[in-house]
């Protein structure tokens, strides 16, 4: 198997454990290196075409290229992931399949093996007889490009590959806030309160070990203040008496809004560019980009300033929506903007932009259609130039914005969407009918538990109720979302504790986390009723015309200049390494 491997690939070369893969080596190896005296023969295989382009079968697609002279390539699900029954070769088969074929000449050429492609589409008995008559000769084979771990595919054919990339659109980046210290965190301001004054009233050398110094925050560390946080500038930790700044919310995890001591003294990362465009009208966006999304929206959405691992608790970033705290400095690649109005014909302004962009990205359907792409992190965003299809996308993506911020962002009543958290219609809005303990006994601990037939969710001994499983089930690339959100309220609460302060936590459930549990069941059971709407528009977008990265190259929006790429530059900093 080594011979189907890439230096430096090994991350993500997980995905050859398959018996398919294997079937390939063994063949291959059988034809074109076991015998030396007659190294030529032809190897072919129908198996699912994940390594047509995914990125940990670059190795594999670099031996095919060097062990054959030529290659064919019958792509006979085009259709996509769980086609229609009546269009599958083999009905119990939901996989994209390909039928492959490789060989190498007597007389052997040089430099890579010419690769072709070709897709067959419809129903099965039409795929079938195309085959019946197919021909190497047949004028619709299409050459593939030519490096050497490049996909199978023609240049330029592929969805994913043309679509730009979510920092093409949106180029700021950073990471969420990284305070390197969990006691900073809290689902409520009492627990803070408390983990301060157990601060306070330590002596120095306790402080020190209560804060867990590292090397950029120590106890005598001379920090500036966030932006927009009451000053304590010049006042080190050591010798600090005042009660904590105020508790501000933030985005903790996905649809998890928690509370934080907002003292950079505390943070070992504090992200102040976030804190500087902090306002009213913010949104931010959170992508995984450090790890592969393996289910539900490929991106989600906060009002809050969100945590590093806010995404699924491993990594990411956050793209906000605008440069400054006014809004009046769009995250948007320059030129973009004006670009869209005039190739759509349409009013297109930044808000538009982020709420296309959630319509499209931000449900199942987009990273199941998308799997294998999302296997090298990063999204994409494919780009429709119907403006009939844009307008529907911008309507979408602004409920999708409104239900994502709770309700605080997007707001407009006239089109249903009120200031206040999001509620389901009265029938179906959960309701808390067994009341959740809040007395020390009562603390509910361990998990929940969930009855699909009666669509009772369990906290402790309290029940609410209807939860539908959809709901129960919500996941943002593997990680429960209910599941995590009570995590860190139960009695023994989930996460890394490694400092004192850690384990200070609540003793008794807070009554506005019942208040909080209901709203997050509303927020998630809108948003699964947005998800056939989004999949439906995102199956037409694909199949439309499309804005592609060589056009937006070509109009001179790529590649990103620099310009846009950082946050702005403000008079009040000084610090080159202000990160």
């Amino acid at each position: 198997m080594d011979n189907f491997r890439l230096d430096g690939n090994g991350t993500y070369e997980s995905k050859m454990s398959n018996m398919y893969v294997y079937f390939w080596r063994w063949a291959t190896w059988k034809v074109f290196d076991c015998h030396n005296d007659a190294p030529f023969g032809v190897v072919t295989f129908i198996t699912p075409k994940a390594w047509l382009k995914g990125r940990g079968f670059a190795g594999m697609r670099r031996y095919l290229r060097e062990a054959a002279d030529e290659g064919w390539i019958i792509d006979v699900s085009p259709e996509g992931q769980r086609p229609d029954g009546s269009t599958r070769l083999f009905p119990n088969v939901a996989q994209e399949l390909c039928i492959a074929i490789f060989v190498r000449w007597r007389d052997r050429q040089d430099g890579p093996a010419v690769v072709r492609y070709l897709q067959i589409a419809g129903h099965r008995d039409d795929k079938l007889e195309r085959l019946s008559t197919l021909a190497l000769t047949d004028p619709q084979w299409q050459d593939c490009a030519d490096e050497w771990t490049a996909p199978f595919l023609p240049p330029g054919s592929d969805l994913w590959e043309t679509s730009p990339k979510f920092g093409h659109l949106m180029p700021w980046s950073s990471r969420g806030v990284t305070p390197g210290r969990v006691w900073v965190y809290a689902p409520d301001k009492a627990t803070l309160a408390e983990r301060w004054r157990l601060f306070l009233a330590a002596d120095t050398d306790d402080r020190r070990e209560l804060l867990g110094e590292a090397r950029d925050r120590k106890l005598d560390s001379i920090v500036p203040s966030l932006p927009g946080i009451a000053s304590r500038d010049g006042v080190t930790l050591e010798d600090e008496h005042r009660p904590h700044p105020k508790a501000v919310r933030v985005g903790y995890r996905s649809f998890d809004r928690q509370w934080i001591i907002p003292d950079y003294r505390l943070m070992e990362v504090g992200r102040p560019h976030l804190w500087r465009v902090r306002s009213a009208r913010q949104v931010y966006a959170v992508e995984q980009n450090a790890q592969a999304v393996t289910g539900g929206p490929g991106l989600v959405f906060s009002a809050l300033i969100p945590d590093m691992h806010y995404f699924n608790n491993r990594s990411g970033c956050t793209r906000p929506l605008y440069r400054d705290a006014a809004g009046t400095a769009p995250n948007l690649t320059p030129g973009l903007l004006e670009m869209l109005r005039q190739r759509l014909g349409v009013p297109v302004e930044p808000e538009d932009v982020l709420a296309y962009i959630a319509a499209i990205g931000s449900h199942p359907g987009y990273s199941e259609r998308f799997r294998e792409d999302l296997e090298v992190p990063g999204a994409r965003i494919p780009l429709t130039a119907d403006p009939r299809l844009w307008s529907r996308g911008v309507k979408i993506g602004r409920r999708v914005l409104w239900l994502h911020t709770y309700g605080e962002r997007y707001v407009d009543a006239d089109a249903g969407r009120p200031a206040g958290v999001p509620r389901l219609p009265a029938a179906d809005r959960p309701q808390c009918v067994e009341e959740i303990p809040d007395t020390p006994d009562g603390m509910p601990d361990g998990r929940l538990t969930y009855d699909p037939a009666t669509q009772d969710l369990r906290v402790g001994t309290g029940r609410i109720t209807p939860v539908p499983p959809e709901v129960r089930s919500y996941a943002v690339s593997g990680m429960n979302v209910l599941d995590k959100w009570f995590g860190y309220r139960r009695r023994n609460p989930a996460g890394k504790r490694r400092l004192q302060l850690d384990y200070v936590v609540a003793s008794r459930w807070a009554p506005e986390w019942t208040t909080e549990l209901l709203a997050l069941l509303n927020v998630l059971g809108l948003l699964v009723r947005e998800e056939p709407a989004q999949g439906e528009l995102l199956a037409e977008i694909c199949d439309g015309p499309l804005i592609t990265v060589e056009e937006l190259t070509s109009a001179n929006i790529l590649p990103v200049p620099s310009m846009g790429v950082g946050p702005l530059k403000h008079e009040e900093e000084g610090a080159l390494f202000d990160l």
